[in-house]
């Protein structure tokens, strides 16, 4: 087969798979009630006291109060995904500046849990583990959608903290996840404990083996990550096999 038509099939897979995806980045908003029942609608809002009105189809409404639902969710704001640019473009102090506002405004409609893991992993990177402690602990009061992501934040607490034997556990599992972008962070964390024990030719190999055992698009910010770690750590111990890591193709 062609290169072309190659490409051409390939297209239309993706094309495909996009159309069979749920419909929550095209406009659905949802609750979930006690009950697990999911309750779907074209509009979600909140008070301040966590009251929730879902408008489900133009005509009809429901409220929700507080404690009588798991949570709601809307599709993902803009705030946010300006919050996870900053992020991965390492601009922590705005991430840090931002994000309290965003979360008070998107803490009772689904993005409790990815707000406050942003903030407390910036406040991370800056050297600050009780800030990120207070915006993780507070993240984890008000449910919501990427739960995953909070607890792997809570495990970078725990490392910066140097309490090791409370991650290692979540990590063996995370490690077997059928989740690949799941089980590719657990492995960096394993290099990041590795490397906060001093352990450096240890905290390479766990990168590695990021670098090995998954691949994807799914999985390249894991893979990028884990390159960029291995590479700095290699040439600070002055490792000539340095030049083949830091070639590797992505």
């Amino acid at each position: 087969m062609s290169c072309r038509k190659s490409f051409f099939i390939g297209f239309l897979v993706l094309a495909l798979t996009a159309s069979l995806l749920p419909a929550q980045g095209k406009g659905e908003c949802f609750v979930i009630k006690g009950d697990n029942t999911r309750i779907k609608g074209q509009k979600l809002t909140s008070d301040d006291q966590g009251n929730l009105t879902l408008d489900v189809d133009g005509k009809i409404q429901q409220n929700f109060k507080r404690g009588q639902y798991k949570y709601g969710c809307i599709p993902k704001p803009q705030a946010v995904a300006e919050l996870e640019k900053l992020f991965e473009a390492k601009k922590y102090a705005e991430v840090t500046a931002k994000a309290p506002a965003e979360f008070a405004k998107y803490k009772y409609l689904g993005w409790s849990y990815t707000i406050a893991a942003l903030e407390a992993e910036a406040w991370l990177a800056q050297g600050n583990v009780e800030k990120a402690n207070k915006a993780y602990t507070e993240g984890a009061r008000i449910a919501g959608e990427n739960r995953d992501r909070l607890e792997e934040t809570s495990m970078r607490i725990f490392i910066a903290r140097k309490e090791y034997d409370k991650v290692e556990n979540l990590l063996k599992k995370k490690m077997l996840n059928a989740d690949n972008q799941q089980a590719a962070r657990a492995f960096n964390l394993r290099g990041d404990i590795a490397l906060a024990k001093g352990d450096k030719k240890q905290a390479v190999l766990e990168y590695l083996k990021t670098l090995m055992l998954f691949e994807g698009k799914k999985v390249a910010n894991e893979r990028a990550e884990a390159k960029e770690k291995a590479t700095k750590l290699l040439r600070e111990l002055k490792d000539p096999r340095v030049d083949k890591i830091s070639g590797y193709e992505m």
